[in-house]
């Protein structure tokens, strides 16, 4: 009967994990969010922005270790993520070695060493002090108690939040901001359990008139007897001294409102997630019309998993010297079709944006002014390609009509 409010304590990474995977709305937000991120796509572009389809590193990101394919790998990448830091350790032996392997390291299972524990919110202002902090070592400890050290600079460290707060290795959790919220799901979970099993319990009462002295309380004997009648299998009449009055201990379980009450909590939950409502809706309920659904999603690609993906995509670029040949890794989900069809909408907007320029050049409007009215930012060059490209399309279509009066 403690008035105090009481809430789970998830201050370890160890404890963040074992919440996602015991609470239901906070797993099902996860998984939405991994199961979406698993659903990219590697690429890798040269410096003129033309892709390398036959790139060695392509075939090390398909399976970027013994255990995972590419969509565990992603879907790896934004659990931990979610849990604050991702400790990517990277084996690289170049491009064509089969001993180029990549992890992801369990945070839970890292060991700091008091020296990176002493610096780890110092700045470097030096090139040696900087070769002297990423030739520490943390160590990484197994289940059955054995470890490997392993550099820091053979691990990318990529946060989900900050890692400016008092530690350049760890950035706060957003489930630190979730914890009572996670609470209250599961609380509300173990009420629904509560009142369900008491929904099969039955309240009996003997009718007792005090004003009647003769009137006696119903006694332990009787309550014994009326206990063994009503729990007598297959017997219909019941023979008692009074009349008694029978009442659930739950009559009315929607009264309670607890459905709704997880409902919501699954709902914060993945706002924090940057999961838009529409998304959170359409993946909860079978009947979600199928355009909220596909607008939530490309949304929730473009705004939330794209640029988790271009920090991942960024540090391999640099992790395999990609750099020096020009060269760049791009994780896209451009190949789905949700994504496709918002870029068929783009396509059309730009087609009415180029027609709308050139008609206001033709008709003299400066070329400043049809930014600021259309919201775009032409130079002169486009406008120049824009009017190219229209006098070419006229032309075929001239000559395609030509050819048809002929036939």
């Amino acid at each position: 009967m403690n008035p105090n409010a009481s809430f789970n304590d998830y201050n370890t990474d160890k404890l963040k994990i074992n919440a996602v995977f015991t609470h239901p709305a906070l797993l099902k937000a996860v998984a939405l969010n991994m199961d979406i991120a698993s659903m990219g796509e590697f690429y890798i572009y040269d410096k003129d922005g033309k892709e390398v389809k036959n790139h060695p590193l392509l075939k090390k990101f398909e399976n970027p270790n013994p255990f995972q394919t590419k969509q565990q790998f992603l879907a790896d990448y934004v659990l931990w993520n979610i849990i604050g830091t991702d400790y990517l350790y990277t084996v690289n032996k170049g491009e064509d070695s089969d001993y180029t392997k990549q992890y992801f390291l369990d945070s839970s299972k890292i060991e700091w060493s008091k020296e990176i524990e002493k610096n780890c919110d110092k700045i470097i202002l030096s090139k040696g002090a900087e070769k002297e902090m990423l030739d520490q070592k943390i160590r990484y400890r197994y289940n059955d108690g054995t470890y490997i050290d392993i550099k820091l600079k053979d691990i990318s460290i990529i946060t989900d939040l900050t890692n400016g707060v008092g530690n350049w290795y760890k950035s706060p959790s957003r489930l630190d901001a979730l914890y009572k919220v996670i609470t209250n799901s599961e609380e509300a979970l173990n009420a629904t359990n509560v009142n369900l099993r008491y929904t099969a319990k039955f309240l009996v009462a003997g009718k007792h008139n005090p004003e009647n002295y003769t009137d006696t309380p119903m006694g332990e004997d009787e309550k014994k007897s009326i206990d063994e009648s009503m729990n007598k299998e297959g017997k219909s009449v019941y023979a008692v001294k009074s009349m008694v009055d029978i009442k659930r201990f739950v009559s009315d379980m929607r009264s309670l409102q607890l459905d709704e009450i997880y409902m919501n909590q699954y709902y914060i939950i993945s706002s924090m997630l940057g999961i838009n409502r529409e998304l959170a809706e359409a993946y909860l309920k079978d009947g979600a019309k199928f355009n909220n659904k596909a607008v939530g999603l490309s949304q929730h690609i473009t705004y939330t998993i794209q640029p988790k993906m271009n920090a991942l995509a960024n540090d391999r670029t640099k992790r395999f010297g990609l750099e020096e040949k020009g060269e760049r890794v791009v994780i896209s989900y451009d190949h789905l079709p949700v994504m496709q069809r918002d870029a068929k909408e783009q396509a059309e907007v730009t087609k009415i944006n180029s027609e709308t320029l050139l008609n206001y050049i033709d008709a003299g409007v400066e070329l400043d002014e049809i930014n600021e009215l259309l919201d775009t930012k032409f130079t002169k060059l486009d406008y120049e390609k824009i009017r190219e490209s229209k006098l070419q399309t006229s032309q075929e279509q001239g000559e395609s009509n030509t050819d048809t009066e002929k036939e």
